[in-house]
């Protein structure tokens, strides 16, 4: 989604619904979503209020749809193979991946940015959006990371210890996820580190240490 398509080596147009996404992400972006008229999407977008209307039926709609794909892109937990329950070390090796994707990313790092600031302007100015990026997107993310972390949890932690423990998580690798990509690299520089699996190495470890574990990283 937002992305050029190419085709037999011809770059082709973006469809209606995917520049006013694109589009409304921008505008959303830089003045908020109270800031922004439909009517000023539509002439960035070049199309037409009925075309929106069409697509999304509403601002509020658009905005909401917007809101969730700038959230999957800025928080992105998905990893491929995780290691099998019952390996060596395998709830440290899930802790890693879970880690190293969330640091690494896996969208457009062209327009991160843009993403945040549009998260930073929910957050500053909620709107009803923030009702369903709790419910949906946020809590899909909580609870995949409260999976890997409670292998590595005593049995008996209480369920609100383990949110608290995942929001922390989260909150680590967004840290360096967050930084410009100019500093990043000077960062891990200074640290001795390489830019993504050096930083899993490290948040990894400080976080097994602080869970009262042994780190392997």
């Amino acid at each position: 989604m937002f992305e050029t398509q190419v085709f037999k080596g011809a770059v082709l147009e973006l469809n209606t619904k995917e520049r006013v996404l694109r589009a409304a992400c921008t505008l959303f972006a830089t003045r908020g979503f109270y800031n922004t008229t439909v009517r000023e999407i539509a002439a960035r977008a070049q199309t037409n209020l009925a075309a929106i209307n069409y697509h999304f039926r509403s601002k509020d709609e658009l905005y909401r749809e917007v809101l969730s794909h700038s959230f999957r892109e800025v928080v992105y937990t998905e990893h491929a193979n995780p290691p099998e329950e019952g390996e060596n070390s395998a709830g440290e090796e899930r802790l890693r991946a879970f880690i190293r994707n969330l640091v690494a990313g896996h969208g457009d790092k062209s327009r991160f940015s843009e993403h945040l600031r549009l998260l930073a302007w929910e957050m500053l100015s909620p709107t009803s959006a923030l009702d369903h990026l709790e419910e949906i997107e946020a809590r899909r993310y909580l609870d995949r990371a409260k999976d890997v972390l409670r292998p590595l949890l005593p049995e008996d932690a209480a369920e609100e210890k383990l949110a608290a423990t995942a929001l922390a998580l989260i909150g680590q690798c967004l840290i360096f996820r967050g930084l410009p990509a100019r500093m990043r690299p000077v960062l891990a520089s200074s640290l001795a580190l390489g830019e993504e699996d050096g930083l899993t190495d490290l948040i990894c470890s400080l976080f097994l240490q602080g869970l009262g574990k042994t780190p392997h990283c």
